[in-house]
């Protein structure tokens, strides 16, 4: 008898600390046979498997593999797949070296959204036989599984269009392609990571090399997407890495789809216009460009106005106070208003996608007061869980240095500073602790000062404004 091995680095990274190279052990008959051979494979054909205690060990982990044959052909471009109980990893190779693996940390960032499931893009760079090993995550990953090798259709230099779905693989550079638009309208454009340690960064471009937009986490994970309201036209599409050209190497997806939007259910125009306040989520369509609304309040009322958007991350601004995100998807201003007409606006941060707005009101008893600061004064507040912050005037009459403190016991505060309702400064933790403060040279005029606390909080919280010239 003889051991025979497979050099591999099946399971040399599984574990932190391991080496790149392991061995798998095994006994088998006579020392005549020179070439081992594993269960073959067909390309497109799904292989039913089994992690148990009798499959192949790496002794240097302890961690259990299935090991099988594929032929292929050179440059040809697969993608190995497997589900089932077995949370797996996945190794490629070919005369003794790794091809491309995915490991149990990567495979949620680089394979599927189903966690049963675990995928491998690699390029065949010659032609021959490849071994495919299947491995648990650990020493007590054990379970069924089915593998299926399918063949991709790699890019061929063609124009992209809507509806295009395609894989391609990096060598360490961007990779161009050429888009058209026939129809004006929505579309969706996925840049999906199917390579370990790959963070895709995607670009649009006009036909003349202009920069439209980019984005690099909008997707799943640390895959990129682009929502854009696109006119008929030429344009381009340019994949790569957020973390540099030189790193965007391995698999990727390339997918874009055209949203059909049913004219019915944009109930609010997409200039923007009057939003009633009364608590109705309306529809609209954010195309590109900031969207200005207005408010009308007869009388003094706390105002919430709501965002939700599963297409774009939005923000909304409205007077001096900017949103707040309550969920993944959501984004919220709560505000006590005076009587009158205030503006809001929607920024989509250059994307564009379906989205819903509300506004509700409650009327305030007895009216608040305006609240005006001064330098040279400590004064004492309370903020209410029910607004997202408190909302002064600070007057200076003179230029200088000054210095606005917010200090609280309670809560993590937090100061902004605007003029016309621009922000030009903002703390969280500048005053020691978790209080906030401002230094700043200021001119004579009126600012607005917002008083907040750095987290959402669920009751009132008493806190001190300090402002004094440095």
């Amino acid at each position: 008898m003889t051991i025979k091995t497979l050099s591999a680095a099946i399971g040399g990274a599984l574990l932190a600390g391991a080496g790149v190279y392991a061995y798998l052990h095994y006994a088998d008959a006579p020392s005549t046979s020179t070439t081992t051979h594993y269960p073959a494979l067909q390309l497109n054909q799904k292989q039913a498997g089994e992690i148990t205690s009798q499959s192949l060990l790496n002794l240097s982990n302890g961690v259990r593999s299935a090991v099988y044959d594929i032929q292929l052909e050179a440059n040809q471009l697969v993608k190995v797949e497997v589900k089932g109980p077995l949370r797996a990893q996945i190794s490629a190779l070919h005369q003794d070296q790794l091809i491309e693996r995915v490991s149990a940390e990567e495979a949620c960032l680089a394979c599927s959204t189903d966690q049963a499931a675990t995928a491998l893009l690699f390029k065949a760079p010659s032609a021959g036989t490849y071994h495919i090993a299947v491995s648990g995550q650990d020493t007590a990953s054990f379970g069924p599984f089915s593998l299926r090798v399918s063949e991709l259709q790699q890019f061929a230099g063609d124009t992209l269009t809507a509806e295009s779905d395609l894989y391609d693989w990096a060598q360490g550079a961007p990779v161009a392609y050429p888009l058209h638009i026939a129809t004006d309208g929505l579309y969706v454009m996925d840049l999906k990571a199917m390579a370990p340690n790959l963070d895709p960064l995607l670009v649009l471009k006009a036909s003349d090399g202009t920069e439209i937009a980019q984005d690099d986490d909008g997707g799943e994970q640390l895959n990129a997407r682009l929502s854009r309201y696109l006119t008929r036209g030429d344009y381009q599409l340019l994949a790569t890495s957020a973390t540099g050209d030189n790193q965007f190497a391995g698999g990727f997806a390339l997918r874009i789809q055209h949203q059909e939007l049913n004219p019915e259910l944009i109930q609010l125009n997409r200039d923007g216009g009057e939003l009633p306040v009364d608590g109705q989520r309306r529809s609209g369509l954010y195309s590109n460009q900031p969207i200005p609304f207005t408010l009308h309040l007869d009388a003094p009322q706390i105002v919430t106005v709501q965002l939700h958007s599963n297409a774009f991350m939005g923000s909304l601004q409205l007077g001096p106070y900017r949103s707040r995100s309550t969920q993944n998807t959501t984004q919220q201003i709560r505000a006590y208003l005076p009587a009158g007409t205030h503006t809001l606006e929607l920024d989509g941060d250059n994307q564009s996608g379906l989205y819903e707005l509300s506004a509700s009101g409650e009327t305030v008893s007895p009216v608040l007061p305006h609240k005006t600061l001064r330098p040279n004064q400590t004064t004492t507040h309370r903020l209410s869980a029910n607004l997202d912050a408190d909302l002064f005037t600070l007057v200076i009459a003179e230029a200088g240095q000054y210095v606005i403190e917010m200090d609280a016991e309670r809560f993590d505060t937090y100061l902004q500073l605007l003029q016309n309702n621009q922000l030009i400064a903002e703390d969280d933790d500048s005053g020691g602790d978790l209080n906030a403060a401002l230094a700043i040279w200021l001119e004579p005029g009126e600012y607005q000062l917002l008083a907040t606390s750095f987290d959402s909080q669920s009751q009132a919280q008493s806190y001190q404004i300090r402002i004094y010239e440095d």
